[in-house]
Formats: C-alpha cells, sequence, structure tokens
C-alpha cells in the first residue's frame, strides 16, 4: 500500500504532549519537554587507538522538562521533592501525541537528580527538572487510555497488532501501569492484566499486575528472551462497586541492542 504524503506532512503541535511521574498528570504544569537519549562512548587510549568507541548496547536516557512552578503541598515541586535523590527509581512516562489509545507512550523508570527553581521580579516562577533513566527507558503504545474511564465489573482495551515491524517479537517487553483515580464504590479495587494472541483469537496472560485499591504505580518487564505475539490488548476487572476507574496503562517491546 501506498505511504499517504498528507500524513508524512502532518505536524502535531506541543499541547498534545503529556507527562507524568507514578499516580501524577503533571502536563498542565510542564511546558517544556526534552528527551535525550544517546549510546555510551568508552576511551580507547589503553588499547593504543586515538579514538573514542561507542559503547554499542549501552545507552544513557535523560527526560528534562521545565515549566511553570507551583510550590503549594501536593503540587508539582512539593512532590518532586520527595523524590529527588531517593535511592529507588520513580516511574515516569511521556506521551507526545496525547492519551488517546494506541498513541505512543515511552516509559522511562527515573531518578531524579536535578531539580531547580527561578524566581524573578519581572517574570512567572518556573523550575527545571531532570529524570536519568534507571536501567531502561520504553517506546511502546497505550493498551488503556485514561480518557476512558473503566466502568462495570470487566472489560477489555484496544488491541495493538505489532504493525511497524509485523509477526511476533522474541526481545521481552515492559507494561508500565498507572493508576489514577477511584470514584465510590466500597472497599475498591482494580487487576489488569496485557495478554498476548498469534492470531487476534486466541489469547493468553502475559503481564499481571498485582490487584491495587489506590492510586500508584507498577512496572513489570518480562526477560529479554521472551516471545511476545504479534496481538497484544489489556483486560481489567473491578471489585467493590466502584462507579469508574481512572488509568493510563503503556506496552513496550523489548528491543535487541545485540544486533
Amino acid at each position: 500500500m501506498a505511504v499517504s504524503l498528507t500524513q508524512v506532512a502532518s505536524v502535531y503541535p506541543g499541547f498534545n504532549t503529556h507527562w507524568g511521574i507514578e499516580q501524577y498528570l503533571f502536563s498542565a504544569q510542564g511546558n517544556d519537554l526534552e528527551h535525550s537519549r544517546k549510546a555510551d562512548k568508552i576511551a580507547a587510549d589503553g588499547f593504543g587507538a586515538r579514538v573514542k568507541n561507542s559503547l554499542t548496547g549501552m545507552l544513557e536516557g535523560a527526560l528534562k522538562v521545565k515549566g511553570l512552578a507551583t510550590m503549594d503541598k501536593g503540587t508539582l515541586n512539593w512532590q518532586i521533592n520527595q523524590w529527588t535523590g531517593r535511592k529507588s527509581p520513580v516511574n515516569a512516562w511521556f506521551a507526545l501525541e496525547g492519551l488517546a489509545a494506541l498513541q505512543p507512550i515511552t516509559l522511562q523508570p527515573s531518578a531524579i537528580v536535578d531539580a531547580s527553581i527561578t524566581a524573578k521580579l519581572k517574570d512567572a516562577v518556573d523550575f527545571s527538572l531532570e529524570l536519568d533513566a534507571r536501567g531502561a527507558f520504553d517506546d511502546g503504545v497505550i493498551l488503556l487510555s485514561p480518557s476512558t474511564l473503566l466502568t462495570g465489573a470487566s472489560g477489555t482495551g484496544s488491541t495493538d497488532l505489532n504493525t511497524l515491524y509485523g509477526g511476533a517479537t522474541t526481545n521481552g517487553a515492559t507494561g508500565q501501569l498507572h493508576v489514577w483515580a477511584f470514584d465510590g464504590g466500597t472497599a475498591p479495587t482494580v487487576t489488569v492484566t496485557i495478554q498476548h494472541s498469534p492470531d487476534g483469537t486466541t489469547w493468553t496472560p502475559l503481564i499481571s499486575f498485582v490487584a491495587m485499591n489506590a492510586v500508584g504505580s507498577q512496572r513489570i518487564a518480562l526477560p529479554s528472551t521472551a516471545t511476545i505475539n504479534p496481538y497484544v490488548q489489556a483486560t481489567w476487572t473491578a471489585t467493590g462497586s466502584p462507579t469508574d476507574v481512572q488509568v493510563l496503562l503503556g506496552f513496550a517491546r523489548g528491543i535487541n541492542f545485540n544486533l
């Protein structure tokens, strides 16, 4: 099928960009976002060479955000101060094309290594933030969108087919779940499972998240040798009769860095 030149020429403005950490959505407070990635380098002078060698397969990733600062308790800067320098990673993500199902999303367990505030008499107070990747950053798709609330006792999200590369992959995968809100119910819980299928008809569990009864996040990575079938979808069940649950679920297939 021919490539549509109108699609190739499409340019999406920055207001489609969203980002968040753990159970928080910070999009409105961060108006500039930059994600950089590069292969590391190693000195080669000990081997008699004068040029550094690229250490392929070992990558650095950094998410940098700038925006308006608010210092009230429970807002962005207050929460960031609780995470800065923490040993355990925080689950961060960003989506450049909006939050609809099957749109691209990047998932990054991160260490917050640099957070600063700038205040000038004639300007708004703003902040800058750097989140360095802790072990991985994964490019995938949104399987459950926060714009579509989960209602009822169970349901199934959109199906993603590995259309770009086609077929099954054998490099593992990562799922990252963010629960934003529970509405109503008595002792509500939500359980999310990612399934895969060779044909879009017969489904088997792939990633099973622990049931959640409060806002928060989970990240599960499969071994780099795990096979992922072409079709992937998410299912969910809710107990405690909540009127709705709001979640964001991203899924990314692994990449073979040894090629």
